[in-house]
């Protein structure tokens, strides 16, 4: 009899240690399936949300009201369509051909997931307007996933990218009972962020990319001849007109909120941006161009030095590019230099150089600096005095980064 109870007692705790692992096995994958990751491969995973196509077609999804919208661009490879309440203006696009979510690599090495961006000209004039005009971008990296936005400062220069918007947008993928899978980017933006009401006027325009299939796709028809191209190549004559409506009742839960993800990659410990007034971390690149031998701060002492923070893909650091070279010239034999730092490789770089020169000594894959001075949009730049302190920081295409280089050479 013993015996017997023990070897009902042992299969009772078999079946429910069993019970219980299957149990935090479903919980696993739940949680993975909510955070929209693929814990094998590190990329989104497609939402469990089953469309036919035509239904998709007809009526969109994440409760964006497709009857009712203003459909702007329509073709074979993307939809983009746009509708507003009182309240909030409710942006979808459709990629028909993005069906795979994987991450993959840009040219120059990085790590790059499904990304898009939709460009506002807010004020409808036609023309960049400072403070005024913006861009929202959903997934920027795999890191920063959901909607962000920049601001822009004038023609060719932006803020970095920003996290407080009170709106929300993800990236999602519709898997539909005929074996597809379609990309779906939804972004949802309050009119009181953008300062804009009912019978108001906008402008707008869609750009979306994708690794894996490699696709880059845009709402107004711009032909890039075959050759890659980023969002701010989209010329703004082209953007589409929006008449802004008075929409119906929204339910804001169904529209997704990426933020809420978890980043498809492992995100790298970041200090804070150093202040004005404190001393300038010290930098750090694995390679160096147009400069014999890779420069420290500490061997810079006593000179004036700009260290930038910027990328070849990033439209505001190209046109900031002409301004640098002229500062470079203007004030080098002052003791000014300056120190321009990327996280790209060394062919991604001179392959750029070849038609935009930049006369200043340039890091290369300078992912630790970066960290250092707790860079997380570009561009991005810190004005280090004689004595190692740093006197401003700002947008290197800022026109008073001169008036700030000339007060500490005076003082130098």
């Amino acid at each position: 009899m013993p015996q017997m109870i023990a070897d009902i007692s042992s299969k009772i705790m078999k079946y429910l240690f069993t019970t219980i692992g299957l149990a935090f096995t479903l919980l696993s994958a739940l949680q993975s399936h909510v955070s929209g990751q693929d814990a094998a491969s590190g990329a989104a995973a497609p939402t469990s949300l089953k469309l036919p196509e035509s239904d998709l077609r007809g009526n969109g999804a994440f409760g964006f009201p497709q009857t009712q919208a203003k459909v702007l661009c329509d073709n074979a490879d993307l939809r983009l369509s746009v509708w507003n309440n009182s309240i909030y203006l409710y942006v979808q696009a459709v990629l028909w051909k993005d069906n795979d979510w994987s991450l993959g690599k840009t040219d120059d090495g990085r790590t790059i997931g499904d990304n898009s961006v939709l460009l506002l000209d807010v004020d409808a004039d036609g023309e960049v307007t400072a403070n005024v005009d913006r861009n929202y971008l959903l997934n920027p990296w795999p890191t920063m996933l959901g909607l962000y936005y920049q601001i822009s400062l004038g023609k060719g220069s932006t803020t970095g990218i920003k996290s407080d918007t009170s709106g929300r947008g993800a990236i999602r993928y519709i898997q539909t009972p005929e074996g597809k899978v379609i990309r779906v980017d939804s972004y949802l933006i309050p009119l009181a962020e953008i300062s804009k009401q009912i019978s108001d006027k906008i402008r707008l325009c869609y750009w979306g990319n994708s690794p894996l299939p490699a696709l880059t796709v845009n709402s107004v028809g711009y032909d890039s001849g075959g050759k890659p191209y980023y969002s701010h190549r989209l010329p703004l004559v082209n953007y589409h007109d929006y008449v802004l409506m008075a929409g119906g009742d929204l339910a804001l839960d169904s529209v997704p909120d990426g933020r809420s993800d978890r980043s498809l990659a492992v995100p790298r410990p970041r200090q804070p941006m150093p202040q004005v007034g404190v001393t300038a971390p010290e930098i750090l690149a694995k390679d160096w161009l147009n400069v014999e031998k890779g420069p420290t701060l500490g061997s810079l002492h006593g000179n004036v030095v700009l260290v930038e923070f910027w990328a070849t893909w990033c439209g505001p650091c190209i046109e900031s590019i002409p301004h640098l070279n002229a500062l470079q010239q203007k004030y080098a034999a002052k003791g000014f230099k300056i120190l321009s730092f990327t996280e790209q490789n060394r062919p991604g770089v001179e392959n750029f150089l070849k038609h935009t020169p930049m006369d200043y000594a340039i890091g290369l894959e300078s992912d630790a600096t970066f960290d250092q001075y707790g860079v997380t949009g570009i561009p991005q730049a810190f004005l280090v005095d004689a004595s190692g302190k740093i006197v401003w920081e700002g947008n290197s295409g800022d026109k008073a980064l001169e008036v700030a280089v000339q007060a500490a050479l005076k003082n130098n």
